[in-house]
């Protein structure tokens, strides 16, 4: 029986190690299963990362005083009105994300932009969303009227002999050389109004969270209101109103005449004054 047992353990071995060739090839499938599976998981997760862009371009007769109104979900907007012009000039860069570049730009493509008229009356609109949106360039006739509702992204309107309004969401306002009544409500971005002239008309400017910049303002009553942020006036100003910051400062570069008819005051802040130019 002695002589039995170094036999017996070397079966025993042999068989421990048939065991562990076996064992090897099902730990290695394992391993290679979850490979794959982290792959598949990782190009879906992260395999719609190319962007493509497509352009549209239209141009729409509408007559020297259209009033076009423009509706944007993320993206850029920027109107300038064109002396002489009768028709609105429409160019939208629409942007999309696709599993390649090719997929992108086809998709990018797809990004409606709707286009409604109804006599000298304009509609435009674009939802976005979900990685797309469309970044707009207008030209418009200057006498035109201009709405714009902007969910994300800055807007900038220039050159327009008429009323202007923006509520842009989130994003910076610029508004250069507009001989309308203006109204801009912006709860999160700048606002910076140059050269505006409605000797008539009002100025009506709203901010959340954000600065304002005032140059140059001819206007009949304007009613400025910031919650948190500064607001700088400069140049000259003609017209009266109310300028108020719940929590910021005024910064007031003014002749001491322009400033007569113009109520000014800071909550919780300071109002600086030094005499500009004039």
């Amino acid at each position: 029986m002695a002589r039995k047992a170094p036999a017996e353990e070397g079966g025993r071995s042999r068989r421990a190690l048939d065991g562990s060739d076996r064992l090897v090839p099902l730990v290695v499938g394992i391993l290679l299963l979850a490979l794959v599976v982290g792959a598949v998981l990782l190009w879906l997760s992260y395999g719609d990362r190319a962007g493509g862009t497509n352009v549209f371009e239209d141009s729409v007769e509408t007559g020297p005083e259209p009033v076009v109104r423009l509706t944007n979900g993320p993206g850029r907007v920027r109107v300038e009105g064109v002396e002489g012009l009768e028709r609105v000039e429409i160019s939208a860069k629409r942007y999309a994300r696709g599993f390649s570049p090719t997929s992108a730009r086809e998709n990018a493509a797809d990004v409606p932009v709707a286009i409604d008229q109804e006599g000298s009356e304009l509609e435009l609109s674009t939802d976005g969303g979900r990685g797309t949106g469309a970044d707009y360039d207008l030209r418009v006739p200057s006498g035109g009227i201009v709405e714009v509702e902007s969910a994300t992204g800055d807007v900038e309107v220039s050159g327009l002999d008429n009323n202007v309004m923006i509520r842009a969401k989130e994003g910076d306002v610029s508004v250069e050389d507009v001989q309308g009544s203006l109204k801009v409500e912006a709860p999160r971005g700048d606002v910076t109004v140059e050269a505006a002239s409605t000797e008539t008309g009002r100025v009506e400017i709203s901010v959340g969270s954000g600065d304002i910049a005032l140059e140059d303002i001819v206007v009949g009553i304007m009613e400025t209101r910031v919650e948190s942020g500064d607001v700088t006036l400069s140049g000259r100003f003609s017209g009266s109103g109310r300028v108020f910051v719940e929590t910021g400062n005024i910064n007031v570069k003014l002749p001491p005449e322009d400033v007569k008819d113009l109520d000014i005051q800071a909550r919780v802040g300071e109002v600086a004054r030094e005499q500009g130019s004039g």
